[in-house]
């Protein structure tokens, strides 16, 4: 039975319970689930497999992770993982020292992450709840290490689709711990491709090129020692080496710090650990086709769907990106809304009316945004501006928002009139005044379309026009289009005004 801390577990349950209304059931199944579950499972969580799993909303679920993190029952993780190989590079418990690019320690290649892929958030339960044993990982064996520690979850090999674990073990000819003093040898039968050897634990990697001989040369035998900062390889002869090559994924980069070119054949290698302590050896030879494969994850929490959640805004206020930092996102949708006639209004009611007034819509407006998936990014003056992961979603809240306002003004003698335009495209993600923000064109283009509409409109752009789903939802609404000059932008934008529910027609503004 596993090792569970009674008293502080049903303290940090309550705690959790009365965090918000939850659906019924939703706190016994992450008990039930806590209590029940093995090691492996309550290690780096996805909370969006697991409302696969428990039937479960997806924004709720990653809610209740985010409480339960901020609550201490888990350990909130930023897992960055390589296109590549599928290693997690680094696990960090803040967004301060997360950076989009490295070099991958065990295959080479040079990463360029966005927040949309390869950035994974993810919960362990905390060690203070339930001790596991990947908490420790010197106590895991070679094997778990490896496959169940380094490994991302839930990620599979192209176009195969067989799971990275899975696809690796079939390559994978020597995988030992090595204590400090020790050697090993192993004979190693090299196939057309790449062949990669080294030390996990330190990050320390060589690798070769095996090709088939014309001549009949053999190749040579390889001995390697390990150690710190880098390994010596003095069997064959290696050199540093920057292969980029075209793969489904683009031009990727590999920066290799020992390679050679060697024939294909039987090698008898020999590796020593001169370290002062434990080494974890690994030999893999690769598949000619290996550059021709790719990665893939199912539906996962992203950096990009975790920063336009509410709930973490509010809740990790504190979160920044390090300043000499950024963070690429490559597609992001973005909301902007206005008040009309605001400054009349101050001058009407005085500041203390008006500023009320004016917090009362923005707390209407957050509560349509957070239905639809979004957040709140900031408030400037009497603005919004707010994300959301996908176009159709911004749509949606901006269209509700309309009528959120035609609510809140019903019975009142100061009418709010509401101005929204919505762009999508790739941003960056930096912290400015203290608080995570976007950076960019596509930020400047979405204010300038919102400057477009007039009272009770939502200006979008072609960009998001263009989004699949948008034009079948657009159908019950008047949808009026025009080509504008805007401020900043060279060439002529293509914007759509959606103004009301009364007429699938379109037409052309005059």
């Amino acid at each position: 039975m596993p090792s569970l801390n009674e008293s502080l577990l049903d303290e940090r349950l309550a705690q959790l319970e009365r965090a918000r209304i939850w659906s019924p059931r939703v706190i016994s199944k992450l008990e039930a689930f806590i209590r029940t579950a093995d090691d492996y499972t309550l290690f780096r969580v996805d909370p969006i497999q697991y409302a696969t799993e428990k039937g479960m909303d997806e924004n709720e679920a990653i809610d209740l992770f985010l409480h339960a993190a901020k609550g201490n029952l888990f350990d909130l993780e930023w897992n960055l993982i390589c296109a590549c190989c599928g290693q997690v590079f680094i696990s960090l418990r803040g967004m301060s020292n997360l950076h989009g690019h490295f070099i991958c320690n065990v295959c080479r290649m040079e990463n360029n992450s966005q927040l949309d892929d390869f950035i994974q958030v993810s919960f362990t339960i905390a060690p203070t709840i339930r001790e596991i044993i990947f908490h420790t990982p010197y106590k895991l064996s070679a094997h778990e290490y490896f496959y169940r520690y380094r490994l991302a979850r839930s990620v599979y090999k192209m176009p195969e689709h067989v799971a990275i674990d899975e696809f690796l073990e079939r390559y994978v000819l020597a995988l030992n711990y090595l204590e400090p003093g020790q050697a090993m040898s192993a004979d190693v039968k090299m196939t057309p491709g790449l062949v990669y050897g080294g030390d996990l634990l330190h990050g320390t990697v060589f690798t070769f090129f095996a090709s088939l001989s014309t001549d009949g040369i053999e190749p040579p035998s390889v001995h390697v020692k390990l150690g710190l900062p880098d390994i010596e390889v003095n069997e064959p002869q290696t050199h540093p080496q920057v292969i980029e090559v075209t793969a489904h994924r683009g031009q990727q980069r590999f920066e290799l710090t020992h390679f050679a070119e060697l024939p294909t054949g039987d090698s008898q290698w020999q590796i020593v650990n001169n370290l002062n302590e434990r080494a974890c050896v690994w030999i893999a030879d690769l598949p000619s086709d290996i550059l021709e494969t790719w990665l893939e994850m199912p539906p996962f929490l992203s950096g990009k769907r975790l920063l336009t959640t509410q709930t973490f805004r509010n809740l990790y206020r504190s979160e920044v990106i390090d300043n000499n930092e950024g963070l690429g996102v490559r597609d992001l949708t973005f909301l902007f809304t206005d008040l009309k006639g605001s400054t009349a209004m101050y001058d009407k009611l005085g500041d203390l009316k008006a500023y009320h007034l004016v917090r009362q819509h923005f707390d209407a407006l957050n509560q349509v945004i957070v239905k639809h998936s979004g957040a709140i990014v900031k408030t400037i003056g009497d603005a919004v501006m707010a994300t959301f992961c996908t176009p159709l979603e911004g749509i949606q809240a901006g269209l509700e928002i309309l009528g959120a306002i035609d609510e809140f003004n019903h019975g009142r003698t100061e009418q709010l009139i509401l101005k929204i335009g919505v762009h999508t495209g790739n941003s960056i993600a930096v912290t400015l005044n203290e608080r995570l923000d976007y950076f960019g064109q596509t930020v400047n283009i979405a204010a300038r379309v919102q400057q477009q509409a007039q009272a009770n409109e939502v200006y979008i752009s072609q960009d998001v026009y263009s989004y699949p789903g948008v034009t079948d939802f657009l159908g019950q609404f008047t949808v009026t289009s025009a080509q504008v000059n805007v401020k900043g932008v060279s060439s002529m934008l293509q914007l759509y005004k959606i103004t009301s529910q009364k007429s699938k027609a379109e037409q052309t503004m005059t």
